[in-house]
């Protein structure tokens, strides 16, 4: 009925606009006049229904329902209910319709303290597919007012996540102690606090930010139905560099000497590099990581010690906290002076050496151990006779030296023979 009552007055207005103009025209035939306009709008409406049909039905989803005027004394107690909404519209727009399309309200204007039954009022917000309002479900709410009550609570803050490692945040400041909350008497009994949250993830440096405050109880949950006062403030924490890092080169600590006639070529440290965390005070400031002792009394040979690094108690490193450290241990270049008497080779058998042989002075080069074991009989100079007659002959020491050494100088490095018939 009132689909057809919308197209009456359409087809109206066609008639107006069209008709009109022709009226004069047939007149003098009002019967054939009149068939012809009721024949029209009736194709009219039959055409109009088969290209954009209709529908009509209940609504999927429930519409909240806002109170309105609320006297400035009193709070209403609890929220109203939602409602469900019968419409009436295009069936190509039905699907795309949501609470976003409408409006819903109950009016609190000039109610004292008390319980009532107030008409819901719906408006579409849109007039698409020829949107209409049939039916309200429930078309009428109990709604409870009640006088306003206030009181002031503490202001919390709830620090959410946390800095980077090596970044620590102060105790949060807010801009006032307290806060008033207003709402009905039972409702703001409940609340004991009003908590701020500030999300500290990721940050490094000073923040203030302002956060929307919540009412929460005694064990922390929310509670609706009041306001608060101020609902927004400014919350500051200072967040600061509590450790610092660099890349520092480990100094391995070397104890006691190696065995006599041995030196330590090279010490070194597998990592040779560590990162350190820590305050400012050691990171800033250190130049090395020290590690703790490796003993090398008396050693002939490399040393290879795991050991651990000499860290303070503050202080960490990438990686692990002990490194290998080598040191390499070589027999020390030395020299050796031997008095060595010459021993003639190659003397003819006819034939003698008038007088004796001198001693002669032999420096040897070599690694120290080595040398320090030497014996004279290890070491032999000689002189060759090899095909020499009797005279005076001038001859150079030749002196042979062990595996290892090699000869510096030899004093006199040659000597006078005088070879005598027998």
């Amino acid at each position: 009925m009132e689909r057809l009552k919308q197209l009456g007055a359409e087809a109206l207005a066609f008639l107006r606009a069209l008709v009109w103009p022709v009226a004069s025209s047939v007149r003098e035939n009002v019967g054939l006049a009149s068939l012809s306009i009721v024949l029209g709008f009736a194709l009219w409406i039959f055409v109009t229904d088969t290209e954009n049909p209709t529908r009509s039905g209940v609504l999927p989803f429930d519409l909240p329902v806002e109170a309105v005027n609320v006297p400035g004394d009193l709070a209403l107690a609890g929220s109203p209910v939602n409602v469900r909404l019968k419409v009436e519209v295009a069936d190509d727009v039905w699907n795309t319709l949501s609470m976003a399309d409408f409006k819903g309200t109950v009016d609190l204007d000039g109610l004292q303290a008390g319980s009532y039954e107030l008409p819901v009022r719906v408006e579409p917000l849109t007039g698409r597919g020829n949107l209409r309002v049939t039916q309200v479900i429930p078309d009428t709410l109990q709604v409870e007012l009640k006088s306003l009550f206030s009181k002031s609570v503490s202001v919390s803050v709830s620090l959410e996540g946390t800095p980077p490692p090596g970044y620590e945040a102060s105790v949060p400041e807010v801009e006032a102690k307290t806060v008033l909350v207003t709402g009905t008497q039972d409702r703001v009994t409940l609340v004991s606090q009003a908590v701020a949250k500030l999300d500290l993830s990721g940050h490094t440096e000073d923040l203030t930010q302002a956060v929307r405050l919540e009412a929460r109880d005694s064990r922390g949950f929310l509670v609706e139905g009041v306001s608060l006062e101020p609902s927004v403030m400014n919350v500051s924490v200072k967040i600061s560099q509590t450790e610092f890092s660099r890349a520092l080169v480990i100094s391995p600590t070397i104890t006691g000497t190696p065995a006599d006639g041995y030196n330590v070529v090279s010490v070194s440290a597998d990592p040779a590099v560590a990162t350190a965390f820590g305050p400012q005070s050691f990171v800033g400031e250190a130049a090395t990581i020290r590690t703790q002792p490796v003993d090398i009394t008396g050693a002939s040979d490399n040393v290879v010690k795991t050991v651990a690094l000499d860290l303070p108690a503050d202080v960490s490193v990438s990686g692990g906290t002990s490194v290998t450290v080598t040191v390499k241990i070589e027999p020390a270049e030395g020299r050796r002076t031997l008095g060595l008497t010459v021993a003639a080779v190659g003397l003819d058998a006819n034939l003698s050496i008038s007088g004796a042989l001198p001693l002669v002075q032999v420096v040897l080069l070599g690694e120290l151990p080595s040398l320090q074991e030497l014996r004279p009989n290890d070491v032999a100079a000689t002189i060759n006779l090899s095909g020499l007659g009797p005279g005076t002959h001038e001859l150079t020491v030749a002196v042979s030296a062990p595996a290892g050494a090699s000869v510096a100088s030899v004093t006199p490095a040659k000597i006078s023979v005088t070879l005598e018939p027998r």
